[in-house]
């Protein structure tokens, strides 16, 4: 089976056996030396994003009068889920056993590592699951978001994708699970918040 990636003149026919390394190459390669590098160094800087969540969550509870506090209470359960689950028990439980070996660290002749070079496991990407994880709660109480979440998510696969520490699967994977989290976040929510409260 073959498949054709990119576009324009950086468009490539690869098989299906190749199709995960050669996706990560050529999202490492496109636009390199330019001013995405900088931006992807940015959207990956977990000081970066862990200050723009907390700053929008302390944005939601204190001018979201309606619905604030269960904002932040659902986006604290979500975080939660995905620090438990992703970095706990996938990332360090069993990403002891079985590690799947970054890009950049399994072809390190062809990948070229921008920002943090990260050792773990490189499945799945904590950056997706952190981020889908608490977009999830927020589209849901205030979809009129869902273009800027959208734009933030896919940014966020390209940059782990041309940074060179994930693989496609690992980004899917992590996007799955954030989604998952924030609806599990969702429900317990709206099931429990009335009788916490």
């Amino acid at each position: 089976m073959e498949f054709i990636i990119g576009f324009g003149r950086m468009k490539k026919v690869v098989r299906y056996k190749h199709m995960g390394i050669e996706t990560v190459k050529f999202f490492n390669r496109w636009e390199q030396g330019t001013a995405v590098d900088l931006l992807t160094r940015a959207v990956s800087y977990i000081p970066f994003i862990s200050a723009f969540w907390l700053l929008a969550t302390a944005a939601i509870f204190f001018l979201d009068q309606q619905d604030g506090l269960k904002i932040a209470i659902t986006m604290t359960i979500s975080i939660s889920l995905h620090a438990v689950i992703t970095t706990g028990l996938l990332k360090r439980g069993l990403g002891r056993y079985h590690k799947r070996l970054r890009p950049y660290i399994a072809y390190p002749k062809e990948i070229i590592p921008l920002g943090k070079k990260e050792i773990d496991t490189s499945f799945p990407s904590r950056h997706m699951s952190a981020n889908l994880s608490l977009l999830t709660v927020v589209v849901y109480f205030h979809p009129t978001i869902i273009p800027i979440a959208i734009i933030w998510a896919i940014l966020t696969a390209l940059a782990r994708l041309h940074n060179g520490m994930h693989y496609l699967s690992d980004v899917v994977a992590g996007a799955i699970l954030g989604i998952v989290y924030g609806m599990l976040a969702i429900y317990f929510l709206n099931s429990y918040y009335y009788v916490l409260s």
